[in-house]
């Protein structure tokens, strides 16, 4: 992406001493690129798996807790929520922290929003909607 910055966030497993073009085809269709604002991101499938349940994982989270400041007659503020400042619940080390944070939390923003307003705008059964999902991800196989 022109005038952006590139960095991987996941582990890239490549077999040592096979030189064959197969299995670099392989790990070259793997490869993903997640962007965020002006940066881009490169990562494998697993690390885009591992974004995508940050993403469910916070959403889900953040139903639960808006559904719990709902009926405890809290004020509608997932902000001062600690699972949503910490963002890390479900963080596996393969990708990285600040990655994994940012988009646990786009998911619990959006949770927050239809537990607390008790409908189901951005997902359903714990589960953000698809839509949702690929405009907060944005990837794209390179």
């Amino acid at each position: 992406i022109e005038g952006s910055q590139v960095v991987g966030i996941g582990k890239t497993e490549t077999r040592k001493g096979r030189a064959d073009g197969g299995e670099r085809e392989k790990n070259q269709q793997n490869r993903y690129r997640v962007t965020r604002g002006r940066r881009a991101y490169e990562t494998d499938q697993r690390g885009t798996e591992l974004l995508r349940q940050a993403v469910n994982r916070g959403y889900s989270e953040g139903f639960q807790a808006g559904q719990n400041d709902r009926s405890g007659r809290h004020r509608n503020n997932w902000r001062r929520n600690n699972v949503y400042r910490d963002g890390n619940i479900g963080y596996e080390s393969y990708v990285d922290r600040n990655q994994y944070q940012y988009y646990f939390q786009q998911g619990f923003r959006r949770g927050y929003d239809d537990g607390y307003n008790s409908r189901n705008r951005y997902g359903s059964n714990n589960t953000i909607l698809g839509t949702f999902l690929n405009q907060i991800l944005r990837i794209q196989p390179f």
